[in-house]
């Protein structure tokens, strides 16, 4: 007869739900889109969750260039499904470079207010910027925009930041 205490419990991450193990990269992936490269390689699990949507809607892009100066082409897929997954970074950096390009700003400017109304600040203030030198109405619409983001002391050095980054 077996002695059911040396029975050994063996839990595997296959064996986790798959919203536990989504939400653990999302936040993996906030942090460092490195380290996110680094999980996917870690399990077939992990791989296979680190594509859904969600996760590329939240991976940091600090360590990538806003305009690549070379094109690579797997950079420019991982970007690509990024700005798809709506990653406000991603739709922001796209956008901005098209606007101040000339590439369809019209299309440009709403998708910079979809990141601004998604709380990314950087898009917010190029908005702010953009509306303040585009005519009496879209000006007093740039000046309340900026103005809602200096009312604190935090918000004042994320302008700041802002300001410098753009």
């Amino acid at each position: 007869m077996a002695n059911a205490g040396n029975l050994q419990t063996i839990t595997s991450i296959s064996s986790l739900p798959k919203e536990l193990v989504s939400e653990v990269l999302a936040r993996v992936a906030v942090s460092s889109s490195t380290d996110l490269f680094r999980a996917k390689l870690c399990c077939k699990v992990f791989c296979e969750v680190s594509e859904e949507n969600y996760i590329y809607q939240r991976v940091s892009l600090d360590k990538f260039e806003i305009s690549p100066w070379r094109k690579n082409h797997k950079v420019s897929m991982f970007l690509d499904k990024c700005r798809r997954s709506k990653n406000p970074e991603a739709l922001y950096r796209k956008r901005v470079v098209d606007y101040f390009r000339g590439n369809n700003p019209e299309s440009a400017l709403e998708c910079l207010e979809e990141a601004a109304r998604s709380g990314h600040d950087e898009a917010a203030y190029a908005l702010g910027i953009i509306f303040v030198f585009g005519g009496d109405e879209l000006k007093r619409k740039g000046m309340t925009l900026l103005s809602a983001m200096k009312k604190s002391r935090i918000q004042k050095r994320r302008v700041k930041h802002c300001h410098d980054n753009l």
